[in-house]
């Protein structure tokens, strides 16, 4: 079950004020996750250029928005999605790694 980020966690106000200044809408789903990491990436910085579209989150967020009506939901509401689909993820790969590191050490 995917946790809703806050509202007022600052990496979902730097991807909303991210996607403000355009027609995000209008955008296809992979620009709008490309504007979205770079906020992500560097929530202080104003206007980040998007990440490089060899960035390998940019099909786990376009698959995330791909399963809902992301065009008719409101900036904060995308943004807060895709900073939980991004954490879910972190935290996955976290628990891949150590996985792997009990099976490699033997302890698992």
């Amino acid at each position: 079950m995917l946790r809703p980020a806050s509202l007022t966690d600052p990496r979902v106000r730097a991807v909303t004020d991210a996607l403000g200044p355009y027609e995000w809408r209008r955008l296809t789903p992979e620009m709008v996750c490309r504007r979205a990491l770079a906020a992500f990436d560097a929530p202080d910085t104003p206007g980040p250029v998007p990440v490089p579209r060899h960035d390998e989150r940019i099909d786990l967020l376009v698959g995330s928005l791909a399963r809902c009506r992301w065009r008719s939901l409101t900036a904060d509401a995308v943004s807060r999605r895709m900073v939980a689909v991004l954490d879910a993820w972190r935290d996955e790969s976290r628990w891949l790694e150590i996985e792997l590191r009990w099976l490699v050490d033997g302890d698992g």
